[in-house]
């Protein structure tokens, strides 16, 4: 099976989401979308678009002042990171929820959508959605 990495991303999105909303298993999320948020990203930098990481390096400059990459970095992908690395013994048992999870499916999501022209999946619509629900006061 031959496959595009966008083609790949897509379906790690749609696994994600499906195990989010049956409530199954953020660890496979959050690796799952972290994944294809990862990859969506470099897509979006090799066509000269900002990916979602951007984005919150933008954010936390006019928040923040810029904070090290490093710092923000731990913050936005430190579930991640501590789910396929085992270099810090700190991290030998981790706690996952809900939140992380989510955080990281829409990003995906976000990735997705800049990279295909806004076009998505009826799933990844889902995603949105549920964002809304949760936080109905944002501007989302």
């Amino acid at each position: 099976m031959k496959l595009h990495k966008k083609e790949i991303a897509r379906r790690q999105i749609e696994i994600a989401a499906e195990l989010f909303f049956d409530e199954r298993d953020f660890l496979a999320v959050v690796t799952l979308a972290g994944a294809a948020e990862e990859i969506l990203g470099s897509l979006l930098r090799r066509e000269g678009e900002p990916a979602m990481i951007d984005h919150l390096v933008n954010l936390d400059k006019r928040q923040f002042g810029g904070r090290p990459f490093a710092v923000l970095n731990k913050e936005v992908n430190g579930i991640r990171n501590a789910l396929k690395h085992a270099n810090d013994p700190n991290e030998d048992t981790i706690e996952i929820e809900a939140g992380e999870a989510i955080a990281m499916l829409s990003r995906a999501v976000a990735n997705y959508a800049s990279l295909n022209s806004g076009e998505v999946t009826p799933i990844m619509i889902r995603v949105y959605e549920h964002l809304k629900v949760l936080h109905p006061d944002d501007a989302l």
